[in-house]
């Protein structure tokens, strides 16, 4: 088991680095079936799925961040004002809806299966103009009523689903903004520094009390996390490489593809 969530977290780390999304949505479903089969059931085993999938993203996202950065593929303005709106709305969902009896796991799956499954049409629909490999962002858009749109739609995923918000971000940043994608990517990739950053923070002193299991500080599950999170922080790096070597077409299958794969995953066990 150790072994095979080395490779998951090599493979979220990577696919993080890659197309900006933080890896959640590869750590969310793996921490889920772990701590399922570890007999940790409702009301811990949501939010603690949820807090410890944010932490494994943390990681992943300062590795990728520091990569991205390097590679000059982050609008910091950007990055700055949609992170820090998301940090508001972590905290606010957190606090009012996932920590509620009736946020189950049923409903956890269901939404995030259901948001990928939009992710992907929109990834696959969009315009091919917009697939252009420049990192100028000449002619971003970033009006404030845009910018709190997509913060607190990330910030809001990130809690109520244990991803980062790069489902969100990434789309968002490129058709809304009219960031070019690899700079939606890397923007992505920053503003979830910050998100995941108030979510492991907030889950913490969330579950301060709760019958959470050993090697877990309130609803962040440190331990499990640590085999997810450290290859990621390494393939993080290298997936920012491959990104900026990549034709960004190729970038946006990719994304889709491992999309798609989840959601159908989820929304399977959901409601199969």
């Amino acid at each position: 088991m150790l072994f095979i969530l080395i490779l998951i977290g090599a493979l979220g780390g990577f696919m993080a680095g890659l197309i900006g999304i933080g890896g959640g949505v590869i750590f969310g479903p793996a921490l889920f079936f772990v701590f399922q089969a570890a007999g940790i059931q409702d009301p811990v085993l949501t939010p603690l799925t949820v807090g410890s999938s944010l932490l494994c993203t943390f990681a992943a996202s300062v590795s990728g961040a520091v990569a991205q950065h390097r590679a000059r593929a982050i609008d910091v303005p950007t990055a700055l004002v949609a992170g820090g709106l998301a940090a508001v709305a972590v905290v606010t969902v957190g606090r009012l809806v996932t920590t509620q009896p009736w946020y189950d796991n049923q409903a956890f799956q269901a939404l995030l299966g259901i948001v990928l499954v939009v992710v992907v049409v929109r990834m696959l629909t969009t315009r091919r103009s917009s697939d252009n490999n420049t990192l100028s962002t000449d002619g971003a858009q970033r009006g404030p009523l845009r910018l709190a749109t997509i913060g607190v739609s990330a910030g809001s995923l990130a809690t109520l689903a244990g991803v980062g918000g790069g489902v969100v971000l990434v789309p968002l940043f490129n058709a809304l903004l009219k960031l070019p994608l690899k700079v939606a990517a890397g923007t992505s990739t920053a503003s979830i520094v910050l998100i995941t950053g108030a979510g492991v923070i907030t889950y913490a002193l969330l579950g301060l009390g709760a019958p959470v299991p050993d090697g877990a500080l309130g609803y962040v599950g440190w331990k499990a996390s640590l085999a997810l999170a450290l290859p990621a922080i390494v393939t993080a790096r290298m997936g920012v490489s491959a990104a900026h070597r990549l034709d960004v077409r190729i970038v946006r299958y990719v994304f889709a593809a491992l999309a798609a794969f989840v959601a159908v995953r989820l929304l399977l066990n959901a409601f199969g």
